[in-house]
């Protein structure tokens, strides 16, 4: 069984590694890209941003609603939600494009790698509360929709779950490119 006092524990994992990985780089270091097409690490950290911005508000404004109760529950999952993992569980070797409302490009473009860091980190403070205050409430039972499409449906637990497992994808894909890094970035 998974309860959220794990995700928590997971999410606060996150945060250590950012800091631990990335807090030390430089600006030049954090826009780098290895390749034109791939991401650096300032993008792949603003596609979470983008991606879990908008599913915590969408928790937040459901738990607001919800109905609180003393006791903990652990997180059930769907079939929409296993297999939504399949997708964003770094467990899993599938690549999967990121959606085009998801990606860093545009007016979501990273124009400072260094406040992308640092709007990574407020974001990941802020979930961790959210999910904290969702341990009191039966979030089993409190779902929130995928920007994707209203058919994706999510109890908050394992939304949650997922937001924390796609995070972890996405923080290895930004040390693969921490170790691609040349001595000298211009």
């Amino acid at each position: 069984m998974i309860w959220l006092k794990d995700v928590i524990k997971d999410l606060k994992e996150i945060e250590e590694t950012t800091i631990n990985e990335f807090q030390d780089l430089s600006e030049e270091e954090l826009v780098w890209k290895p390749v034109p097409d791939k991401w650096s690490i300032a993008e792949c950290l603003k596609h979470i941003i983008i991606a879990n911005s908008i599913y915590i508000k969408d928790i937040e404004k459901r738990l607001q609603k919800a109905e609180v109760k003393t006791i903990e529950y652990p997180i059930n999952f769907s079939i929409t939600g296993k297999l939504f993992l399949y997708g964003v569980d770094p467990k899993y070797k599938w690549k999967v494009p990121a959606p085009k409302i998801f990606k860093p490009t545009n007016e979501n473009k990273v124009k400072n790698g260094t406040e992308t860091l640092k709007e990574f980190l407020q974001l990941q403070e802020e979930i961790i509360s959210i999910a904290r205050k969702a341990c009191a409430y039966d979030h089993q039972h409190v779902h929130t929709y995928s920007p994707l499409s209203k058919l994706l449906k999510f109890n908050v637990g394992e939304q949650l779950y997922i937001m924390m497992r796609h995070t972890k994808r996405h923080i290895n894909q930004a040390k693969r490119v921490k170790n691609q890094l040349p001595k000298t970035v211009e």
